[in-house]
């Protein structure tokens, strides 16, 4: 017998008198993802002052918190997006007859997948772990992200839009360049070429998969459920469409207020500036009879991100 069968056997009753009846066989997955998230963060707590100390003697424990965030979040996108992307991609092709094979394809509504369900579990451990540092560290748009996508990644147990649910997860294709560009800024390299490399591909992947992809998913969604080709049976409970509609909204809004910010983070680093008193003529720049520099003003964003809802305000601690 496993370790994990009598957590499952357990939890398993329980699981069918609320119609979460696949939940407990990806429990311990759930669990192994949770603790890899905290082992992460402890790890990166111990390691990162070793591997950069000229630069966290510099950091007070706010900043040293925010870098332990921003290192589990970097290793979870780059883990979970090419997961997700692989079972999406799965979901979607045909046989040799041009027919759709995969579970989730057949029913898109009430499909169930073994192999979906556990990277859902995956993503599930994250979100746990980021509802709590969220809660501890963050401001409440951080914390309304971390809950719903928590409960969303929940309820798909039922099972209930384990289709549907994949292409959300691939939001967080511009997670690690987010990161990048908070440890560039800590790392002394703002305003650097790496940076607005860096930002290039940030923005870039923001607008394809959160603003592009995000709201054409979120649309497909929607008339999926509203106006379906035919009805649903059975028909979706009126808790579960609720959640799911309105938590699409908020996370959607999240996403359009975040890149707001973003955006004007960006130009403060990179917005080119006469060195001299007056306004930047392109020609005399070109004649080098005037210089010009990036308009770098200062790498703390907590402006910007306080009026997104993305920072507690407050002194460092």
């Amino acid at each position: 017998m496993a370790v994990a069968d009598p957590i499952v056997a357990w939890l398993q009753p329980y699981a069918d008198k609320y119609g979460m009846h696949h939940l407990p066989t990806h429990v311990p997955t759930l669990i192994r993802s949770t603790l890899l998230w905290f082992a992460i963060q402890t790890l990166s707590s111990q390691l990162s002052p070793r591997l950069f100390p000229k630069t966290f003697a510099k950091f007070n424990r706010k900043t040293r918190i925010s870098w332990d965030i921003h290192v589990v979040s970097f290793v979870h996108a780059a883990i979970i997006t090419p997961l997700a992307a692989a079972v999406w991609y799965k979901a979607r092709q045909t046989n040799a007859l041009g027919f759709k094979t995969h579970p989730l394809a057949i029913d898109r509504l009430y499909g169930y997948d073994h192999e979906t369900a556990s990277v859902y579990a995956i993503a599930q451990g994250y979100f746990v772990w980021d509802s709590i540092v969220s809660i501890l560290h963050e401001g409440p748009g951080f914390i309304a992200h971390g809950l719903v996508a928590l409960i969303a990644f929940t309820l798909v147990y039922h099972p209930i839009f384990m289709y549907d649910g994949m292409g959300f997860l691939l939001w967080e294709l511009s997670t690690p360049f987010l990161n990048i560009h908070w440890f560039l800024d800590k790392l002394g390299k703002t305003g650097s070429k790496w940076q607005l490399i860096n930002a290039v591909f940030l923005l870039s992947a923001y607008v394809g998969a959160r603003l592009t992809f995000g709201v054409y998913n979120s649309f497909s969604f929607f008339k999926f459920v509203v106006a379906p080709p035919k009805p649903h049976h059975p028909p979706i409970p009126n808790h579960l469409k609720t959640f799911y509609m309105v938590g699409n909204v908020i996370l959607n809004s999240l996403n359009f207020f975040w890149f707001r910010a973003m955006v004007r983070a960006v130009m403060k680093r990179f917005t080119v500036k006469p060195e001299s008193n007056g306004k930047v003529d392109p020609k005399k720049v070109v004649r080098g009879e005037q210089k010009v520099k990036v308009g770098v003003e200062g790498k703390d964003d907590e402006e910007f991100w306080q009026e997104a809802g993305a920072e507690k305000r407050g002194k460092a601690q």
